[in-house]
């Protein structure tokens, strides 16, 4: 069949090239490959360039369809996708399908069309997955952002970093002024000629103010921060103190010297601890809050707990998963008084590993309410003023080093990596303004709980998967070989080698790290390595623990602030009552939540906490510090012809710091 627009095409092409309607006709009724069109209209090879970017055009402007295997067909509204639009700091952005699969992209116009979070209805283009925009079907209702008042605009900046928009004000509410932060309510979403459109709905407060950046990371993150009246009510009619009748069944432990070692500020004690020697080597006893017995399933204080998923811990302030009455009340483990709790005993061997476990509920009391600080100082010196304060658990304290340091022993010929990292500690004056940052080390004290915790999780997975009950693994995934050649490359660069090919397991890190130790760069390696790593989730589907070298693991020991713990904690008393539930769907998806819960918490928590060390540095312009290179950005580095290594030491000179992005930026000195 002849193109019957072939005279046109001679006028405009040297080696003309089929028309539209010609490609059009071919495929109107049997979809074809780019191959297949080459075949059918005997394109030759100096036309294949040409007609490749003719059929882009026909996709461009909505006369063809281009699917994931590349196969055209004619343009149709049907078999559009639909998903969330995810968006990138840098302007591009996803869109995450609805039906799973691989994300599709957008370019950064097709990002005009959107906010990070809207649901839409895309097209795909082409086989690259690139997508664009055909209709918004959900836009996000609320934003949060700075508001900018003069004599001829009102507009807002918003204040995720991933939405480049400004929003035109069309109505104000009482009280609003210029540079206030305030939440919006969005009323049209933009178009590639204009801007949204919204109006104020609340103010949050003033621009620096104590507190304000913290309330506007809660809803900019959809963190529920507010209870409502019937969960109140229900956690109010709760009683103060353990009644004698939730005592019956229970074993009576409140002669145990049970201690808990927690930080200086905090106000919720989920675990308790005791440890003394056996035949065969250690006893240990883990007590956790019995939350479960006060928050049942199904009760609006269950739903809203869930909703949460998990506390979320800011500088100097906490969203807790649970009302406070409960969370540093009735559940939290203060002492001197009696609890309701749920134990795990068990017997561990002289080589560290978990011989014997069980789980009963029981009555407990805590003899001390120590810190990590305290612990240390009785630990490090035997002449310790604390341990004649303490005398009554010194000898626990003691055990549970003993103890501590036969878990040390396993964990290092399991091959468990070391991340002990220098981390930043915010510290705040009486006005809540920021006084300073300092690094913060961990000691041995939390080193030994941290042992003891992950021996009740690791113990609770094993009689779970015994029992055959329904309940969230934590799992860890091995990380991708992709990744592990990025750091392979980097650590080459060192003089350090990574073992264990393209599928290193958890021993060959462990090497690494402990090759590593004492090194100038060894934060930085740790750093390094911590990217390489997959992010751990919750799954009713056990795939092990890559980092802890577990098989088995889940999380049992935070019921008042992990939603997965008190999940785990209903499934043990199901175990121990006979009551067994059949596994269902339901677990799959509660694992989804959580996990996006849980990720929600760690990104507003390190939001705020990079805007607050940008405020930090707001007066020191100018200033020089020394530090280390910790990472290379795509505009990289500049300085004077001089070559950069990862974990290189610098000093560097702060050029300026912007606070809506959250950015410093240093110059070499």
């Amino acid at each position: 069949m002849s193109d019957p627009h072939y005279l046109r095409e001679a006028e405009k092409y040297e080696s003309p090239i089929p028309s539209r309607e010609h490609i059009l006709s071919f495929i109107q009724k049997n979809p074809k490959s780019k191959r297949q069109l080459f075949e059918l209209l005997s394109i030759e090879d100096e036309q294949k360039k040409a007609f490749e970017r003719r059929l882009r055009a026909m996709v461009r402007d909505k006369q063809l369809s281009c699917n994931k295997s590349g196969v055209y067909r004619p343009f149709s509204n049907r078999g559009l996708i639909s998903g969330t639009v995810i968006a990138n700091p840098k302007g591009f952005g996803f869109v995450s399908v609805d039906k799973g699969g691989k994300d599709l992209r957008l370019s950064s116009q097709q990002m005009k069309l959107v906010f990070h979070g809207d649901k839409v209805k895309v097209r795909l283009l082409n086989r690259k997955l690139d997508a664009e925009i055909v209709q918004v079907t959900q836009t996000v209702s609320t934003l949060v952002g700075r508001l900018h008042l003069n004599h001829n605009e009102c507009y807002v900046v918003v204040d995720d970093r991933r939405i480049k928009h400004e929003i035109d004000i069309v109505e104000l509410i009482d009280g609003c002024k210029d540079n206030q932060v305030v939440v919006v309510e969005v009323l049209t979403s933009p178009t590639l000629e204009k801007n949204a459109s919204g109006k104020v709905s609340s103010i949050i407060g003033n621009f620096l103010d104590e507190g304000v950046e913290v309330d506007s990371a809660i809803h900019r993150h959809g963190i529920p921060a507010n209870f409502g009246d019937k969960a109140l009510d229900e956690s109010k009619k709760l009683p103060k103190k353990v009644l004698a009748k939730d005592k019956k069944g229970r074993v009576d432990i409140t002669n145990l010297e049970l201690v808990t070692i927690d930080g200086e500020d905090s106000r919720d004690f989920d675990d308790a601890v005791y440890a003394a020697p056996s035949s065969n080597g250690w006893k240990l006893i883990v007590a956790i809050a019995d939350v479960s017995h006060y928050v049942k399933e199904g009760s609006e204080l269950d739903s809203e707990s869930l909703e949460r998923g998990n506390s979320v811990y800011f500088p100097h302030r906490v969203v807790p998963m649970l009302p406070e009455v409960i969370s540093n009340g009735l559940c939290s483990l203060n002492p001197e008084v009696e609890r309701l709790c749920l134990v795990c005993e068990m017997e561990i061997d002289s080589l560290g590993s978990l011989s014997e476990y069980k789980f009963y509920p029981a009555v407990m009391f805590s003899h001390a309410r120590l810190t990590y600080t305290e612990v240390n100082e009785m630990l490090e010196s035997k002449k310790s003023k604390l341990r004649k304060k303490y005398k009554k658990i010194e000898n626990n304290i003691d055990y549970l080093y003993g103890l501590y340091q036969t878990l040390r022993i396993s964990r290092e010929k399991r091959g468990v990596m070391d991340f002990d990292r220098i981390e930043s500690q915010i510290l705040f004056d009486n006005q809540g303004k920021i006084e300073n940052i300092v690094a913060r080390k961990r000691n041995d004290a939390h080193r030994l709980i941290e042992e003891c915790m992950l021996m009740a999780n690791q113990a609770a997975a094993k009689y779970l998967q015994k029992e055959n009950e329904d309940f969230l693994y934590r799992i860890h995934p091995k990380p991708t070989p992709e990744k592990v050649e990025v750091t392979r490359q980097f650590l080459n660069a060192i003089d350090l080698r990574l073992e264990g090919g393209l599928e290193p397991d958890s021993s060959d890190f462990a090497k690494l790290l402990k090759n590593a130790a004492g090194r100038e760069d060894e934060n930085i390696i740790k750093t390094v390595v911590l990217r390489t790593m997959k992010q751990a989730t919750y799954t009713p589907n056990n795939e092990g623990h890559f980092g802890l070298a577990f098989e088995d693991y889940t999380h049992f020991t935070s019921p008042i602030r992990r939603y997965p713990d008190l999940l785990v904690h209903r499934a043990i008393k199901r175990a121990l009552s006979k009551n067994h539930r059949d596994k269902s769907n339901r677990m799959v998806e509660l694992g989804a939540h959580l996990s996006m819960t849980e990720r929600r918490a760690d990104d507003a928590s390190r939001d705020v906490e990079q805007w607050l060390k940008c405020e930090y540095m707001r007066d020191k312009v100018g200033e020089s510090f020394n530090g280390v290179i910790s990472g290379v950005a795509g505009f990289g580095l500049f300085g004077g012809g001089r070559i950069y290594r990862l974990g290189d030491p610098i000093k560097v000179k702060v050029a300026s710091v912007n606070l809506d992005d959250r950015k410093i930026e240093f110059i070499p000195v």
